[in-house]
């Protein structure tokens, strides 16, 4: 299964990504008023590619225009050619009705098994956002950021 929507290709923040133990922030400005980054209903949308062994340590994002109709959105971990690992892992059922930042930490434990917050893999992945609401994601702006660190 291929991602519907992959803006992956676009990446521009990963610094710095080589040398062991060094922490840095991916981020990812998503304007969905531009039709081909709209994600319909039921659809995957790929944000962000994560090397192996890069820890995810938190996934979270900021409204910056919202879209009151779109309440159901999961975020999770994705094989390179879209297969879900935890479509779920870092977020389920948040919203973009609403402005501001938005994060899914409580419970969460690292993994190299479940795709979950904390999740890292021996081979590259993908985080991705799954549209689970009945309406498509077509007028919010989003900024989407990964914390992450270098394993190796």
């Amino acid at each position: 299964m291929a991602f519907d929507v992959d803006l992956t290709g676009r990446e521009k923040a990963a610094i710095p990504v080589d040398g062991i133990l060094k922490n840095f922030l991916m981020k990812r400005s998503v304007d969905f008023t531009v039709v081909a980054n709209q994600v319909a209903s039921g659809k995957v949308c790929a944000l962000f590619q994560v090397p192996a062994y890069v820890l995810v340590e938190e996934v979270f994002y900021d409204v910056q225009t919202a879209e009151a109709n779109v309440t159901d959105i999961d975020i999770g971990s994705f094989t390179t050619a879209g297969v879900g690992v935890a479509a779920t892992g870092f977020m389920e059922a948040k919203s973009l009705a609403a402005l501001g930042l938005i994060r899914a930490l409580s419970g969460k434990t690292y993994s190299r098994q479940d795709g979950t917050a904390g999740y890292f893999s021996q081979s590259p992945w993908v985080i991705g956002l799954t549209n689970d609401d009945a309406d498509t994601i077509a007028t919010a702006v989003v900024d989407f950021f990964a914390v992450c660190m270098n394993l190796v």
